[in-house]
């Protein structure tokens, strides 16, 4: 009896502790369990972090294309709506023209490019379709025994010439001059044959041409 006795009180001293040491143990347990999904949700975050910065500069340079994309359908359209100016044509005649009392301005009748109907082969005149910077050429074919002068003006203003004086010698002569001008819309362009001089076109060899390079 008295040996049972002694052992029932062990028990019962030793089983809050054996109580304690379990709930230690519990807790640990639930501890390290919520440690590690919180680990987790730490990397996560990270990740995420990391993402929302990658997003961020993919639409910055999302912005930056479609600011470029914007710039070039502006430029495009820019282009679409400058008119496209180009003229070449000859005398059209078999022969000398010439000598006139006066200047005379030059009619280029044998018209074989005249993009935008600038040039008016009626008149022999070029009119500016818009602000700009053109270009201009003519050429000429004529005898050495007759002088020749050709001046392109510009709004009645001399602008370029070519000529050769008359050589008591039976040849030809070929001349020609070109440049570029910046125009004001209407500004007229138009090559005029000095008074007392003359000039030779066959095979369209005497010509006068021009294009717009920039509108403005």
């Amino acid at each position: 009896m008295k040996l049972t006795g002694v052992i029932l009180l062990l028990l019962l001293h030793t089983s809050p502790i054996f109580a304690k040491n379990a709930i230690d143990n519990n807790l640990v347990d639930t501890v390290q369990q919520l440690t590690c999904p919180l680990r987790m949700c730490t990397e996560l975050m990270k990740d995420i972090g990391a993402l929302q910065e990658k997003l961020k500069a993919t639409e910055s340079r999302l912005q930056t294309l479609e600011s470029r994309v914007a710039n070039s359908e502006s430029q495009i359209e820019d282009i679409k709506d400058t008119p496209k100016v180009a003229f070449s044509a000859a005398l059209g005649s078999d022969g000398y023209i010439g000598p006139f009392d006066t200047d005379s301005t030059l009619v280029y009748r044998e018209v074989y490019i005249n993009i935008g109907d600038a040039y008016n082969k009626d008149t022999g005149i070029f009119t500016a379709p818009v602000k700009g910077v053109y270009y201009f050429s003519f050429f000429y074919h004529c005898g050495t025994k007759f002088r020749t002068e050709l001046t392109l003006y510009r709004n009645g203003n001399p602008e370029a010439v070519t000529k050769h004086n008359w050589i008591d010698l039976i040849l030809t002569r070929n001349g020609g001059n070109g440049l570029t001008l910046l125009l004001e819309k209407a500004d007229q362009v138009y090559i005029v044959l000095s008074k007392g001089t003359y000039v030779w076109d066959g095979n369209s060899i005497t010509t006068f041409s021009g294009f717009l390079i920039n509108a403005m």
